[in-house]
């Protein structure tokens, strides 16, 4: 799995270079998991079983044309109830990859949790 690095590096002329190494949610956008709807993502948690989500809704929100935000509804269990952190996720057709995930609320069928993007586009995009 990769990660997003930020190395600086200060050359002889004080100069600092920064270079950030790519990570795997670079690729993905709101089609990219509105493909995948209705289906289970494994959340990995420490010295516990996996839980199980359900993306319900992935949300695209109007903004400045740089700019790319969207939102991704999951649905989990009643218990346990997912801390507001960095978690693991993996999927069948994605693979892993990490997300900062945050509980917003409960209905009959369980915990829902709620995923933000709010980052610079793609170039390519």
């Amino acid at each position: 799995m990769l990660h997003p690095i930020k190395i600086s590096i200060k050359n002889h002329s004080a100069e600092v270079m920064t270079f950030v190494m790519p990570s795997t949610l670079d690729s993905f956008d709101s089609k990219t998991f509105a493909e995948q709807l209705h289906t289970k993502f494994r959340v990995k948690l420490t010295g516990q079983d996996s839980v199980e989500l359900e993306l319900f809704e992935v949300k695209d929100c109007e903004t400045a044309p740089k700019l790319e935000l969207f939102s991704l509804g999951f649905r989990g269990p009643h218990s346990p109830r997912l801390n507001q952190q960095i978690h693991h996720f993996e999927h069948e057709k994605l693979g892993s990859f990490e997300l900062f995930l945050t509980a917003v609320g409960v209905d009959q069928e369980g915990l829902l949790y709620e995923v933000v993007f709010h980052r610079f586009r793609n170039p390519q995009s």
